[in-house]
């Protein structure tokens, strides 16, 4: 047995790749959990599941259960923004259950306490690699989206200083570039999620697009969407004007607006494009990044502005670092300073029980093995209680 974890131990470097850790995990029950263990006993789905599927009526007794969410909200609240491990898990069982954790909880708590009159409050989630930090920022974007709020969400604010193919120099600013394909894609997704207030909400001022096109005052702001949509190379321009005018509407109190922002530490520091002249680009020089930075500020009222810290999104970070004094920078840190921490760790007994139940329960571990108590601990013990890790662990099995 001890030479079957050392070679466990000593194979840390392959976790993320998967194949050899589950290779491994086959090999270590076929090892280490004899043929006629006792198979796990059937538990009750009030374990693990909660009937009730209002996130603004989670409390602390429905901490570590899994609710509910219609597929079809999913598809109006989600158009974006869920992690691809659990839409292909959405895909596989035909139903969306996520778990009430202690942190999304701890925002509930926040938000519900909140003076809307005074300056937006900024949170900022943080914690090691798959602990489940985008998936609170979900949690709580779909506890806004159920009290009515309009939800402004960044997923992924990495994917907009890297790789990105098309930039152009933008009509507005020389000194700034646009990104036509990130901005009509985040336009597209933002108009599923948020028709209803694109209808009722009306432009402030008049706004050129060109020679020939315009929006003038007093007119829908889904006509600046579909402005953005119809003529990409107004897109960057779309958004930033969508931003202005969502902070200004929210502080006559026509609505409470969540700014979700997912690895927003990707918006300070470096970024991997490069110019014409092959210098680098700064992300204040990009028209989305700059424009969202201003929505990062707290001087603004009318709603919330909720973050998480991505190690994805930190490039030329060590990817050891996981707190924000890190991830952020100085300059990202004191951009958003101060600001309500909020970490998330790994899960506790009572969520990995929980966890490890609904995958009973959806005969997702098949491996007779791993349905044992002896296989269960083996789960915990190779995982580490690490959300993703598990998930991974599982797969196979």
């Amino acid at each position: 047995m001890l030479r079957s974890l050392t070679r466990l131990v000593y194979r840390p470097l392959k976790l993320d790749h998967g194949h050899a850790l589950h290779t491994t995990a086959k090999d270590c029950f076929s090892s280490l959990v004899s043929q006629d263990a006792r198979a796990a006993t059937e538990t009750p789905r009030a374990v693990f599941y909660t009937s009730e599927s209002d996130p603004a009526k989670h409390t602390e007794r429905h901490e570590g259960r899994h609710y509910s969410i219609p597929l079809e909200e999913v598809k109006a609240v989600f158009p974006h923004g869920l992690p691809p491990r659990f839409q292909r898990q959405i895909k596989t069982f035909n139903e969306a259950y996520v778990m009430v954790r202690k942190p999304a909880l701890e925002l509930f708590a926040y938000l519900r306490g909140s003076n809307f009159a005074h300056p937006a409050v900024r949170y900022v989630i943080y914690g090691e690699r798959g602990t489940g930090k985008t998936m609170t920022l979900c949690h709580v974007i779909h506890f806004c989206a159920r009290q009515g709020w309009l939800v402004l969400h960044i997923p992924d604010a990495h994917l907009w200083v890297k790789n990105c193919r098309g930039l152009m120099q933008s009509s507005y600013n020389k000194e700034r570039l646009d990104q036509p394909l990130q901005a009509s894609a985040w336009l597209k997704n933002f108009k599923i999620s948020n028709e209803r207030f694109l209808k009722e909400i009306k432009t402030h001022k008049k706004y050129v697009w060109g020679k020939r096109e315009s929006t003038e005052e007093g007119r829908p702001l889904g006509e600046v969407v579909e402005q953005g949509l119809a003529r990409v190379r107004s897109a960057s321009d779309a958004v930033g004007v969508v931003l202005k005018e969502l902070k200004q509407h929210c502080q006559l109190g026509a609505f409470r607006l969540l700014v979700a922002v997912d690895g927003v530490n990707a918006l300070w520091g470096r970024t991997t494009l490069k110019k014409e002249d092959k210098s680098p680009v700064s992300p204040e020089e990009l028209t989305l990044v700059y424009n969202l930075r201003k929505m990062m500020m707290n001087n603004w009222t009318g709603g919330a502005i909720v973050t998480t810290l991505s190690q994805t999104g930190s490039l030329f970070k060590p990817s050891s670092a996981r707190f924000p004094q890190e991830l952020l920078g100085k300059e990202g840190f004191d951009a958003l300073d101060p600001f309500v921490p909020v970490p998330v760790p790994n899960y506790s007994p009572t969520e990995f029980e929980s966890c490890y139940r609904y995958y009973l329960d959806r005969q997702w571990l098949q491996h007779r093995q791993a349905r044992t108590d002896g296989g269960k601990e083996e789960l915990r013990f190779l995982s580490g209680s690490n959300p993703r890790q598990l998930e991974r662990l599982a797969a196979p099995l």
